[in-house]
């Protein structure tokens, strides 16, 4: 089977790989043309330079992560406009607001300090770093943990919460009932399994793809006859956050085998019994094919084996992590 990068959408994958480069340097090609030309190498004077640098546009964080929303979810997401002093687009009427990172509603945009930053991925990553390259991070994380034992008083965990408006307006999801209506049942892998209406069709097609690879992959069809829990949708919070799960909008699977032989997959799990978790390794840790991972970030799912805090069962639809790190990713304009 060819892999199915090969499917990719030329226009598609130079729309988007280039989002990122055409807002960044907006404000450079808009210098290098309002620049006058210094005859002899001589340095212009300092105030015609500041001069001109104030008139260079200043592209913020704000309009990158509203512009990439916007065009990771194309039937969902209106056209990002700047008004009222911030970055914001509609959804189904109803304007959302950058809001220092909590993409908040109209009415609720001044209150923005009762929430935590959503938090952008922008460091995705296109391969799982060797072991041996991420050995200072987990030595980091040690000391990081043993100065947390030895401190006599530990500063306070946030109250805030991270808001809920921006995906439940994505998802057209406010509660259980409602998010139990936006579900469909999918094939997937010989099991049925709710995921959002949404994104049906693209688990249909990892469905198919994987299945394809399985007729001449001993590998993948020994994993497929292997697995025992196949979960999405499920109303839930977070177990080590408290914030909304993203099962709860039918935007993630968790693809769990009969047994995992002692292999670890979710860092809290392994936390119980593991105290230097992070240093458990890949070889000790449950990964399914690299097929499989890839078909699925094709589709815009990032794969949970690849965070710090890490959770090797779980893929999670997020297209915007890809676009925001450079990564191409199949045709998503049916979100």
């Amino acid at each position: 089977m060819r892999f199915p990068y090969a499917l990719l959408n030329i226009k598609t994958i130079v729309s988007l790989t280039a989002l990122t480069a055409l807002v960044f340097g907006a404000g450079i090609v808009v210098l290098k043309r309002s620049m006058p030309v210094f005859a002899d190498d001589r340095l212009p004077d300092q105030n015609i330079l500041a001069t001109y640098q104030e008139q260079v546009p200043v592209v913020s964080q704000a309009e990158i992560i509203m512009r990439t929303l916007a065009s990771a979810y194309p039937n969902r997401i209106g056209q990002v406009e700047y008004r009222n002093g911030d970055w914001a687009f509609p959804i189904r009427g109803r304007w959302f607001y950058y809001a220092e990172g909590r993409i908040l509603p109209e009415e609720r945009r001044n209150n923005f300090s009762e929430y935590r930053p959503m938090g952008f991925n922008s460091n995705y990553l296109a391969e799982l770093p060797s072991w041996e390259s991420t050995a200072e991070q987990r030595a980091a994380r040690t000391r990081n943990m043993e100065e947390g034992r030895t401190r006599q008083t530990q500063p306070a965990r946030p109250t805030t919460r991270r808001p809920n408006y921006f995906p439940e307006a994505l998802w057209n999801i406010t509660n259980s009932n409602e998010a139990w209506r936006q579900q469909a049942q999918v094939n997937f892998l010989g099991r049925e399994v709710s995921m959002h209406s949404g994104i049906a069709h693209k688990m249909s097609l990892i469905n198919e793809i994987i299945l394809n690879e399985s007729r001449t992959n001993p590998a993948v069809r020994q994993w497929i006859d292997s697995l025992g829990v196949v979960a999405g949708w499920n109303w839930r919070t977070v177990a080590s956050s408290g914030n909304r799960s993203s099962h709860s909008y039918g935007i993630a699977i968790d693809i769990l085998p009969r047994d995992l032989r002692g292999q670890a997959t979710y860092w809290l799990w392994s936390s119980r019994y593991e105290p230097q978790w992070w240093n458990i390794p890949y070889s000790r840790r449950y990964h399914p094919p690299d097929v499989v991972i890839r078909t699925f970030e094709s589709f815009g799912f990032i794969w949970g084996g690849k965070w710090g805090n890490f959770d090797t069962m779980h893929f999670e639809y997020r297209p915007e992590t890809f676009i925001l790190s450079g990564i191409p990713i199949l045709d998503h304009r049916s979100n």
